[in-house]
C-alpha cells in the first residue's frame, strides 16, 4: 500500500526536506569536482604519455574507460576527468570512436 495525498495520514515533506536534499545534492557536485580536478592536475603528464604510447602500439587511441581503467580514476569521475585534460590542452578527442588523443607537445617523446 502507498500514501498519497488523499490518503488518510498523508503528509507533505517540509520544504526543509527538500532544501536539505538540494544542499547535500550540491555539496556532492562539489566534491566530484574537486576530485576531478586534483586528479586532473596529478595524472595530466601520465595520461598523455599513455595516451600517446597506445595511438605509438596500435594507431588508435584508447577508450576514455581503458585509460580510466590505467590511471585507476573512479568510473564516476572519468568523463569530467578527461573534459578538464581537454580543456587544459593535455588531451583532444571528437566524436568517432577510440579518437581520444595527447595535444601537441603535451607527451614526453
Amino acid at each position: 500500500m502507498h500514501l498519497t495525498a488523499q490518503s488518510p495520514g498523508w503528509a507533505a515533506p517540509a520544504l526543509s526536506d527538500f532544501e536539505d536534499a538540494w544542499r547535500e545534492q550540491q555539496q556532492a557536485r562539489e566534491q566530484a569536482s574537486s576530485a576531478a580536478r586534483d586528479t586532473a592536475t596529478r595524472d595530466a603528464e601520465r595520461a598523455a604519455n599513455h595516451v600517446a604510447g597506445v595511438w605509438q602500439r596500435t594507431g588508435a587511441g584508447p577508450t576514455w574507460t581503458e585509460l580510466g581503467d590505467e590511471l585507476g580514476w573512479p568510473p564516476s569521475l572519468r568523463a569530467r576527468i578527461i573534459r578538464l585534460l581537454a580543456s587544459e590542452g593535455v588531451l583532444t578527442y571528437r566524436a568517432e570512436p577510440r579518437s581520444l588523443a595527447a595535444a601537441e607537445g603535451s607527451a614526453e617523446s
